[in-house]
């Protein structure tokens, strides 16, 4: 796709000074398109030196100067608000690069001196409306009071409270008639509009140097250089195919896009995957047809509510009763799940093994991640505990391979010693929380103890069986393996080396 085609960004400095958002913007410019001023968050002393901000940053730049009930900083009142917009749009020079390109005024702010200035000196309008506690009852009903003018740029704000909500917003935006206009849905649930900002319509997306400090200037912002480096930014275009990563809000800590993301990036790759946080599967699923997706990731805790779509289930998928991937065949979605061979080969190399003959392990928790643990530990001969909170689920799970079961609790804790060569931790429990779910259990330091949570890095249950003397593993590398699996799945040829090679990045 050209230069001119590709996604744009528009990063947002809500620096308290204009030297401190031109020295952010330095750091920025190789990969932002526009830059947007957020002079309500300036020093008062500062606002008047607004007029000289486009000259300086060489950039086409978006003045905002937004309201306390709009989100922003104002609180001067309008009269002085006019005065400032009328002091940056005045003096225009020749040089257009000096002249703010872009002007964003809210649908109740219509003052003829400001737009004649606009109209006459090249600015161009943006016309916002901001919904932030929901979403309109009437889309269109909310997009034509902002779309009044063809030369105005209208620019609607959403915030969704629930999938659901966003499946509306989506549902809506498919089918809007195209023209330049900025559509936004914010917070965890919008996060799909500004990953896939073009396939909205959207003129550009907005982002915040969150990488060198500076304060957000909006919820679910990304930084411009994770819209490059993980999204692709500069690669992706209307024919990208999509692939999601299906969960709750937990997975906007997930590394998922940026293994997947740069392994398409490595092979040449027309493909993106995006995060899509929702309360149900069935959400999930729907906002990937609707954006005519091929495939996806599903994580806890929908591995098992997948099943009822799928047209086909794989073998693994049958044995665990459990799916981690999606991929599209023909009109239907078959189920695959790459979780136990993940956890097999991450579980082996660390150890120096081939198989688990003689080993005693606990598994800790029954859902659909440690019925692909207790899959894998079977398959390599290994005898184990089950621990889980619901007695019946653990029991269940461990009949399926004549494991022994047990209530989660300090009952266990001599059962646990006994089947303490290794200890997997497979629940959400330490991921939000510092939570240890076998805190009753005094580590000998001699058991290998591996968490499937990698983010942290390294919890409370792994920090303690270190300081016990233990060789402990968090589940980066089975994320890595079984993130191979799926890419087979869904482009039909071995992985790259890139799953094996890459190490934990800083920010996780």
């Amino acid at each position: 796709m050209s230069k001119k085609g590709k996604p744009k960004i528009c990063i947002c400095l809500s620096g308290k000074t204009i030297e401190e958002n031109l020295r952010i913007l330095e750091r920025y410019r190789a990969v932002v398109d526009y830059v947007e001023l957020r002079a309500d968050c300036l020093e008062p002393s500062e606002r008047f030196n607004i007029r000289s901000f486009p000259e300086k940053a060489q950039l086409p730049c978006i003045l905002t100067i937004r309201r306390k009930q709009d989100g922003g900083n104002f609180e001067d009142g309008e009269g002085v608000r006019l005065v400032l917009f009328a002091k940056a749009l005045s003096f225009p020079k020749p040089d257009a690069k000096a002249n703010y390109a872009f002007v964003d005024l809210e649908d109740d702010f219509r003052t003829p001196v400001i737009e004649e200035a606009c109209h006459t000196f090249g600015t161009r309008i943006v016309r916002s409306h901001y919904f932030h506690d929901g979403i309109p009852e009437n889309f269109d009903t909310a997009y034509e009071q902002i779309a009044q003018e063809d030369d105005e740029i209208p620019k609607l704000v959403v915030n969704p409270q629930s999938s659901a909500d966003f499946i509306r917003f989506l549902e809506w935006a498919i089918r809007v008639p195209k023209r330049e206009h900025l559509l936004i849905a914010t917070g965890a649930y919008g996060i799909v509009s500004h990953v896939l900002a073009w396939r909205f319509g959207s003129m550009w997306t907005y982002a915040s140097p969150l990488h060198s400090g500076m304060e957000i200037a909006a919820p679910s912002h990304f930084d411009p250089f994770d819209l490059r480096n993980i999204y692709n930014f500069d690669l992706v275009n209307e024919q990208t195919e999509l692939y999601s990563l299906i969960g709750q809000h937990s997975i906007l800590a997930s590394l998922s896009p940026y293994l997947h993301n740069k392994a398409f990036r490595e092979m040449g790759k027309d493909a993106l995957l995006v995060p899509t946080p929702v309360d149900s599967f069935a959400d999930g699923l729907k906002i990937l047809e609707l954006l005519g997706g091929k495939g996806a990731a599903i994580t806890v805790p929908f591995k098992e509510d997948v099943l009822p779509f799928l047209a086909f289930h794989s073998t693994d998928v049958k044995r665990i009763g459990a799916c981690n991937t999606l991929v599209r065949r023909g009109d239907a979605w078959a189920g695959y799940n790459t979780d136990a061979d993940g956890f097999e080969r991450s579980l082996l190399e660390f150890l120096g093994k081939q198989d688990l003959s003689g080993c005693r392990a606990t598994i800790i928790g029954a859902g659909g991640a440690a019925k692909s643990i207790a899959l894998a530990l079977f398959r390599k001969g290994a005898r184990c505990l089950v621990l889980n909170r619901t007695y019946s689920a653990g029991r269940d799970l461990a009949r399926k391979y004549n494991f022994l079961y047990s209530h989660l609790d300090d009952r266990a804790s001599d059962l646990i010693s006994e089947y303490s060569d290794i200890i997997v931790q497979a629940t959400s429990v330490g991921m939000r929380e510092e939570l240890d779910p076998i805190s009753f259990y005094e580590f000998k330091g001699s058991e290998v103890v591996f968490d499937l949570i990698y983010h942290p890095s390294k919890t409370l249950l792994l920090k303690r069986a270190e300081e016990a003397g233990c060789r402990v593993l968090n589940g980066y590398k089975m994320l890595c393996y079984q993130a191979a699996g799926q890419y087979k799945l869904w482009m039909d040829e071995p992985p790259p080396d890139i799953y094996a090679q890459l190490e934990q990045p800083k920010f996780s």
